[in-house]
């Protein structure tokens, strides 16, 4: 009979036992939380030197929070209005720069010209330059071509036919024609 009476779960008297004990621990912890401070045997944690010291400051007042408040303000304000300055004088730079770059956009289409109407007048110049070394007898175009630069006389001769080219070359001196020689090549 033993076996079944352990089956049968607990009895009335030690779950009444139980629910005493835990509404005792329920009584003791509320007490220590609830208790007043002169109760209690710890205090908590001891403020710092630092804060004891600066307690005079560490309450801080309406008044002054509003001063705070205030001077946080204003210095917004002017770090608003610094921004505002320095916005408006990168505005000015910008413009400034803009300007520039137009001036030099404007320059330099104007050196593009420049240099296309330097091209067409010397383009002129050669082509007038190669029709009177045509007209020429081929001792004078000679006598002419063995004092001018030697790049130029390249680029002339370039544009002279083969023969009347060869028949130039030939009045010339065997160094120089040897050079232009070597630079028709190229």
């Amino acid at each position: 009979m033993h076996a079944v009476d352990n089956l049968r779960g607990p009895s009335l008297k030690s779950l009444t036992m139980c629910l005493i004990g835990g509404l005792l621990v329920k009584i003791a912890i509320s007490t220590v939380c609830l208790a007043p401070p002169s109760w209690q045997f710890w205090e908590g944690p001891r403020a710092s030197v630092a804060a004891t010291t600066a307690a005079p400051e560490a309450a801080p007042t309406l008044p002054r929070l509003l001063a705070l408040v205030e001077q946080e303000r204003r210095a917004l304000l002017a770090r608003e209005a610094a921004a505002t300055a320095k916005e408006e004088q990168l505005g000015l730079i910008q413009k400034e720069v803009e300007e520039r770059l137009k001036e030099l956009r404007t320059l330099q289409d104007q050196l593009l010209a420049s240099v296309e109407e330097d091209k067409r007048l010397q383009g002129e110049h050669h082509r007038h330059l190669i029709a009177t070394l045509q007209a020429m007898s081929p001792d004078r175009a000679g006598k002419l071509l063995e004092k001018m630069d030697e790049e130029e006389a390249v680029r002339l001769l370039r544009r002279l036919p083969g023969k009347e080219a060869g028949g130039i070359l030939s009045l010339l001196s065997p160094d120089k024609a040897a050079r232009l020689s070597q630079r028709l090549l190229k």
